[in-house]
This record gives C-alpha cells, structure tokens and sequence, in this order.
C-alpha cells in the first residue's frame, strides 16, 4: 500500500492493456476482412460466369466459321470444271489429287486427304489414302469427327453438281479430311479461351456430328480482363486497412508512452543511481505508486537477482552441451558431422601415439549421386542419404561411429581391428546398400556405393596423419569402372594421388573446361575390315599444357573427382565441333566422341550434340558410352539416345567386357554398335576356354545385327582372328596410333595382301 496522503491507482498488467488493444483490433480486422471478402466474392462470381458464357459463344462463332470456311473451299474445287473431269475420266485423278489440290495450297496446312466419290459413293480411287473410306452413304455427307491414330479428324462433304447445278445434277462427293484441332488452334484467335487448353473429347468409337462439336469441347478461360477491376477493389480495400491500422497503432503508441514509456523512464534513472551506489533498495527510496503491475514486481524482484545468477551460470551450461551436439551431429541423417570427425580423429591420433594399435579408415561415396540427385530432386537425394545412413550404420558393429563427411561422403574409424575383419565390414556395408529397396522413392537405377579402406599403426606417425587420404584416394580407385567396389590403399596408387592432388594439372583441367583452347583432339582410324578403308576416326581427348601434352590418365582422375563429366564433355564438343567445320576430318568419313554417364543425361549436352547434326549430310556421327553409364541411368539415357538416333547419329556400346557385360541389359540397350574391349580381343588371342566363350558371344551378337568393332589390334593375326569371326570393323596401333591430324581415308596397305 502506498504511504498516506498519496494518490492511490489500481494497478493494470499489461496483459490487459493488450487484450484490450487486441479486441479492438480484431473487431476492426473482423469487420474489414468481412466485407472485403463479401465483396471479392460477389465481383468474382459474376465476373466468372460471364466469361464462362462468353467463351462458350465465342467458340461456337469459331467452330461455325472454321466450317463455313472449309466448306467454301470445298465449293470452291467441287465447282472447277476440272473436278468434274474426274468423275468422267479419272485417268490423271492421282495427279489432280496430288498436285493440283494438295499441292497448289488450295485448302490448309492440315488438310490430310481428299477424295472424289461418284453419285453412288463410291470413291474414284482403287484405294482410299490418308485413311479415306472405301465409299460413303448419304448420312455421311453431313460431315463428322472421328478418331484415328490418336487425333481428331474431321471429314467434310461436298457434292459436285453438273453445269446446270440442279439437284438431280449431282455428279459425285468431294471429301475432305483435315486435323480438326491444329487447324481450328490455329485458325482461330480467341478473347476469352486459352487455346492450348482446349480439348474436344469424345468416345473414340464414336462419330461426332458438326453440330455437337462446341459442347463437346473443354477449355480452360483466358485472363480475364475484369480481374484489374478486382485488383482495383483489392487495392482500395487495402489502402483503407492500412489507414485504419495506422490509426490504431497510433492510439496504441500513445497509450503506451503514457502508461509505460514514462514509468520505466522514472525506473530506469532509479536502477542508475543504484548502480552508482548511492540507493538501497528501490521499495525504500522509489515509493510512486506504477499504473502498471509488472512494474511494480519489477521493485521486488531487484532484490532477488543477484541470488538468481548462479542458477542462470547453471542453465547455461545446459545450452552450452545442447549447442556442442547440433554442432557435431548432420541434422539430415543424425550422425556424427565432419566436425565431430576431425575432433575424434585428432583425439584418436593423441591417445594412440606411442602405443602398438592399428587403426583403419573406411570411406564411402555414393556412385552417379549428383546424377540422381539432378534428376530426381534434391528431396529424393536426402531420401537416399538418410537410407544409406541407415544401411549403413544397421551393417557396423555395435559401438563404431559413422561420420557424414559432407554430401554424400560417409566415413568411420576402426581401433584395433584385424584388416581381414574391417575388409568384411566393408563388404557387408555395400551389400547392405546394394538390397535396400530404393524404387520406394520413385528411383529405377540401382544405388551403389564405393568405398576406400586404408590402414596404419599408431607406431606410424606419418601414415597414420595421412590415412584420411590414403582412404580418400583409394575411394575414388574403386569408383573407377571395371574395379572392385571396395579398395584398399597401397603404393600403387600413389601416381593416380599424385594426379588427383596435382595443382599443375588441375589448374590444366580447370583451364580447359573453361575456355576449351588447350584441348587437343588425337584421332584414331576405325578401319572397315571388308575393304580396308578408313570408316571413321574415334576422338580421344588431350589436354596440351605448354610443350607437355597432358593424357588421359591423367585427366579423366580429377574429372572423375570433381564430379566435372558434364562440363568436360560441353568442352570437348566444342573442340571437335571445330574440328569439322575447319575440315580436319576427311570427307566421306565419320567420327566418334565419347560421351560420359552424367553426360547422357544431361540436357544440355544432348542438346549440343544435336547441334551437330548439321554435319551429318557429309560425315557420319557416332556416339559412343559406356553399359555403365546407361544402366545407371537406364531409362533417362536411353530416351536421350533414341532423341539421337531417329537426328540420325549412330550409337555405339564402348568397352563391351569390361563392365557388366549383361546380355540382359545388352538386349534392351540402344546401340547400333558394339566394341569389343581390348581384354575381350585378347582372350581371343589366348584361345583356350576363355577365347572360346568370347568367341561364340561374339558370334552370337554378330548374329542379332549389330555391328561389331575389335578394339586394340596390333598384330596381323589378331586382325586373321577377328576377321575369321566376323567383325565389320577394326581399330588399333596396327592401322595407326591416335594423331592430331587425320590421314586421308586410304586403302591400309595390309589389306593388299593376298
């Protein structure tokens, strides 16, 4: 109570300030959000139904006219005496239908056949083309739509008359049959209907007549020009919402400053002088009474705070460990992050210093992940990550952490574990992933990953500060075709690191992509081996770098790595694009490029070798991936390729043996050729069991009418070999080495021999 003498308030808290200021608001809101939608929806449903009705007329006008207007034309030819001339001498009617019709632009576009009926409705012709009936009955001469061959077809009749145009004159029928909805899309400008939405439906057995065409049609309504009326009157109802708010807020700033603003001025200067030690405590010496009660606890609760910090310290504690788990743990999957890693990693590589314990490091990548998440939604991706997540940590043992690395790199440590018992996990890892069922999210692609497994004892201190690469570099080993999914580091691989890791070189690839001048294409010759004359040149990429000429080898590593397939095959089309413009191939020859997995699927560099078919007038054009591209990407790939094969490039399978090698997939493939790795031709050297087997299957997929190309032929019995097995054509050092320059395509001097 405050002292005598004193004015005394009844305190408010400022939850009944609000409340208040909230309940006027909201009758203010209620009542203008009320109305305005009242009237929204009034303008709306009267705009909505008058548009409706006026698009229904105005596509009965357009299909009235559109009609009328075929009929007239129809009138126009049925009353040529020429048209006549056909009912009595039909002899040149393939050449008046033809060319004096069809031809001269007489009727539309999509006009798609005509045909002359005499008076008995039979037509002139012994054959009806473009899918005209054989002959007609009266009911017919009304005209009709039908469908055939997944369009709709209109048919219109129009009688041809004698000279003295009466109606027992009726010479015969002039039909006309035409793509009803191209022609009526495009014919016919509307106000009121979109149209590409419309859409004349009807049963596909069905003959509809002309006057039933408008009520069948569907269509969706063009803009509508009354609805900048309706924004005008949003905009109004807006504006004056926004003066009432201001108004409002106004009242409720006053109110404030007034009931608060002052008050905790007058605190305020209070907990200064408080500061400054020169008060006690704020019941004693602040003694005017507030309007507002939290104020007045705040007096109280000045006393209490001091003895508060030291539960604050505590809580904060608390956070503090919640914080240290979100920043060690992925949010996706739940794991243990990078972050998490590399403090484990150097926590194991302090305690373990010194002392006989071996450690291992296995990671993992996903295999083509950025193509799938590319191609089905960075929302499907995390579906993937979360189940390989899952995959994998149900595989390790109870107790080993699993790290996500960042995106789809995975990792985890093993202390004191036989490599026999870490290569196992491995094994068990990628089984794990390989029969977890991912065509529940949409994917028909297998998912698969790769993994990297390095070992080190703590004795070691400098292998065991690499093993994150070493497992790194023996990761992207096993990635590579044709090797076994799970590697383990050894010396071996030291030059593919020394490439990966080179600065030289990757500044060389970075370079190419970017501007594509240092990259040089050597052409190798694809020999005919019925006539021994060049057939086309296969482009095999270099990169020059200075006097050095960088190879493959050394390329294909960092693209791989990268992850820069795409952008290296955009690259190396522009330089062979060049190449034939400028004449470097020799005429009547062809070539063919490389193509990668991520590439066939990408839209963009289909798109740019379809660019290229303006060269196939003079070379052939030839495609060549890998099986492990398409399976990957099975269905995605092989509609890109057919795009490519209907533009006229041939498809080529490259590298037959060294991947799958599924005669499953082989079948479904869309290939028109097959090369024969050269691991493949050399069994056939070595004869024996082996060179059997690869001799019948190659015998056998001559036989199904591919056409069949030996890669690496560098002896004259090797080309015997082939040729007494069938292959159509031949490629290796024996009929030249990859060059800058292309020969001319001459006769190989082998082939003279007798």
């Amino acid at each position: 109570m405050p002292p005598r003498g004193l004015p005394h308030f009844w305190p408010f808290t400022i939850k009944t300030y609000a409340l208040g200021f909230i309940l006027l608001m909201s009758l203010a809101l209620g009542a203008l959000g009320w109305g305005m939608q009242y009237r929204l929806d009034t303008i709306r449903a009267d705009a909505q139904k008058r548009y409706q009705q006026a698009a229904r007329e105005e596509l009965a006008v357009a299909t009235t006219h559109l009609i009328n207007e075929i009929r007239q034309k129809g009138q126009s030819i049925a009353a040529q005496d020429e048209t006549r001339q056909q009912l009595v001498n039909p002899a040149y009617y393939g050449y008046w239908r033809g060319n004096r019709v069809l031809g001269d632009g007489l009727l539309p576009a999509h006009v798609k056949a005509v045909e002359i009926y005499n008076r008995h409705g039979k037509a002139l012709a012994d054959y009806s083309t473009g899918d005209m009936p054989h002959a007609i009955t009266a009911e017919d001469s009304a005209g009709f739509l039908i469908h055939q061959s997944g369009r709709v077809y209109l048919y219109i009749f129009t009688p041809i008359l004698g000279i003295e145009a009466s109606p027992d004159s009726v010479l015969g029928t002039l039909a006309i049959k035409l793509d009803f909805m191209h022609l009526f899309k495009e014919s016919q400008r509307f106000n009121h209907v979109s149209a590409d939405s419309l859409r004349l439906h009807f049963d596909s057995q069905e003959r509809l007549s002309l006057n039933q065409i408008s009520s069948h049609l569907t269509f969706t309504l063009a803009p509508n020009p009354e609805s900048v009326a309706l924004a005008d009157a949003i905009s109004q109802f807006q504006r004056q919402g926004i003066i009432l708010l201001t108004v409002l807020f106004l009242v409720f700033y006053l109110v404030l400053t007034s009931l608060l603003a002052a008050p905790l001025r007058r605190l305020s200067l209070h907990i200064d002088t408080l500061r400054e030690g020169q008060g006690g405590l704020l019941a004693e010496s602040f003694t005017r009474s507030l309007p507002v009660a939290e104020l007045e606890k705040v007096r109280h609760s000045l006393n209490d705070y001091q003895s508060k910090l030291e539960q604050m310290h505590h809580s904060l504690n608390e956070k503090n460990d919640e914080l240290w788990t979100l920043a060690h743990r992925d949010p996706l999957t739940g794991v243990y992050n990078r972050r998490g890693f590399e403090e484990d990693w150097e926590h194991v590589r302090s305690v373990s210093s010194g002392h006989r314990l071996k450690v291992s490091m296995l990671l993992f990548d996903c295999d083509h992940f950025k193509a799938i998440n590319d191609t089905y939604g960075h929302q499907t991706g995390d579906q993937v990550i979360q189940a390989i997540t899952h995959s994998l940590q149900s595989t390790l043992r109870h107790g080993d952490r699993l790290y996500r690395l960042g995106g789809d790199e995975f990792a985890t440590l093993f202390l004191d574990i036989d490599p026999d018992l870490a290569m196992q996990t491995a094994e068990r890892c990628l089984e794990a992933v390989s029969q977890h069922d991912f065509s529940s999210l949409g994917i028909r692609e297998p998912v698969r990953i790769s993994a990297g497994l390095a070992h080190a004892s703590a004795t070691d201190a400098v292998t065991l500060a690499t093993l994150p690469k070493q497992a790194d570099i023996a990761m992207y080993h096993a990635k590579r075709p044709g090797k076994k999914k799970v590697a383990v580091y050894d010396d071996s691989m030291t030059n593919d690191a020394g490439v990966l890791f080179s600065t030289g070189v990757t500044n060389a690839v970075f370079e190419a992509i970017e501007t594509g001048e240092s990259i040089e294409m050597h052409y190798q010759p694809v020999v005919n081996l019925a006539n021994g004359e060049v057939d086309y040149y296969e482009a095999l990429v270099r990169i020059r770098a200075g006097h050095e000429l960088i190879m493959p080898s050394s390329i294909f590593p960092i693209i791989e790595a990268r992850r820069l397939e795409a952008e290296f095959d955009l690259a190396v089309i522009g330089r062979i694009e060049k190449d034939l413009e400028q004449g470097a191939i020799p005429a009547r020859t062809g070539i063919s490029l490389n193509v990668s997995g991520p590439g066939v699927i990408d839209p963009k560099i289909v798109g740019k070798l379809l660019e290229l078919g303006r060269f196939l007038d003079r070379y052939r054009l030839i495609i060549e991936v890998t099986e492990t591209a398409l399976i990957t990407q099975f269905h995605q790939a092989s509609a890109n390729l057919n795009k490519l094969r209907q533009d006229g490039f041939k498809i080529a399978l490259d590298d037959f043996g060294s991947g799958y090698s599924s005669l499953g997939y082989l079948a479904n493939m869309p290939v028109d050729i097959i090369k024969f790795d050269i691991s493949m031709v050399r069994h056939l050297d070595a004869g024996g069991r082996q060179g059997l087997i690869v001799e019948n299957l190659a015998t056998m997929i001559i036989k199904a009418g591919y056409q069949m190309v030996a890669e690496g032929i560098e002896t004259e019995k090797t080309l015997q070999n082939i040729v007494g097995i069938g292959f159509s054509r031949g490629q290796g050092y024996l009929f030249g080495r990859p060059e800058n320059t292309c020969r001319d395509a001459v006769k190989f001097s082998i082939f003279n021999k007798t």
